[in-house]
């Protein structure tokens, strides 16, 4: 265990506010009136979990300047675009679309053998690079399998992008970055490694624990706590009797100016207005309702 001054200070707890994308209803974390990105995340919605009767999901809908992650917690997803792209993924798997320049996609998810579908994940976006913001769109399906595993004292550490504590994800990211969900049992404690440079925050997908050096700030179900920017380790402890889920996210901070306009992130006006007449004149493309 690190002393206490190689470990972060954790500096502010965000609650997530109650919204809706498509016809789910989510929590959402970021952005928030005090803090619009960690890193070069700008977008944190928690769905589920819930248990539908089918028909729900989102829709076809535009995105430009970002890349947009879905981790799944439970079921199956399913993705589609209008770059003719598609992919299945099951829980623990993630869905990664680089919008680039401009995409139409839609996500839904997949029925069970009994007729109904459960739904539990997190969906982010993360800003593209200033110079990358105009890029063609891609896509990326990462299996569950696909994603490193490392079990910890009292923890189990799954790492989807970047490298943490050593241990690299499979995603290919185009921003300096980091994405990693780390279960821990009841009274344990984990201190995890990222870059110094980069800034960083945790994500309570359930149960509530402790974060940042000393006693740490106390978080729980669906706060983001947001850790200093001095370097050093990020240290979470579990204080419930039920085992921490927790989204470690983070990475070198965005590349300004951010301007938000609903599905799109660039870096000007004119970017955003050129996004929405590509998207209103067919240019991103179009994807017919499944």
């Amino acid at each position: 265990m690190a002393n206490a001054a190689s470990v972060r200070v954790a500096q502010q707890v965000i609650a997530s506010q109650p919204a809706s994308a498509g016809t789910l209803s989510v929590r959402r974390a970021l952005p928030d009136r005090s803090r619009k990105a960690v890193g070069p995340w700008v977008f944190l919605d928690h769905f589920g979990p819930a248990r539908l009767a089918g028909g729900d999901g989102v829709g076809p809908h535009p995105h430009a300047g970002i890349e947009t992650v879905t981790y799944l917690l439970e079921g199956r997803n399913e993705h589609r675009d209008s770059a003719g792209h598609t992919g299945i993924v099951s829980a623990g798997g993630a869905q990664w679309m680089t919008a680039g320049r401009g995409i139409v996609h839609a996500e839904r998810p997949l029925m069970e053998s009994n007729g109904e579908a459960i739904v539990h994940g997190i969906q982010l976006w993360t800003s593209l690079p200033r110079s990358l913001k105009m890029m063609p769109p891609g896509y990326q399906r990462i299996e569950a399998s696909a994603i490193a595993q490392v079990h910890l004292p009292g923890a189990r550490l799954r790492v989807v992008a970047g490298e943490v504590s050593g241990v690299r994800g499979p995603a290919e990211a185009l921003m300096p970055l980091f994405l990693a969900h780390a279960t821990i049992e009841a009274g344990a404690r984990i201190a995890l490694e990222v870059a110094p440079c980069f800034e960083a925050g945790a994500y309570v997908i359930a149960g509530e624990g402790a974060f940042g050096s000393g006693d740490g700030l106390p978080a729980r179900t669906g706060e983001l706590a947001v850790y200093a920017d001095e370097g050093g380790l990020l240290e979470a402890a579990n204080t419930g009797r039920e085992p921490l889920e927790a989204l470690f996210l983070g990475g070198a901070a965005a590349e300004g100016p951010l301007v938000f306009h609903g599905p799109f992130v660039m870096n000007s006006v004119e970017q955003v207005r050129a996004a929405e007449i590509a998207f209103r004149t067919g240019r991103m493309g179009t994807l017919a309702e499944s």
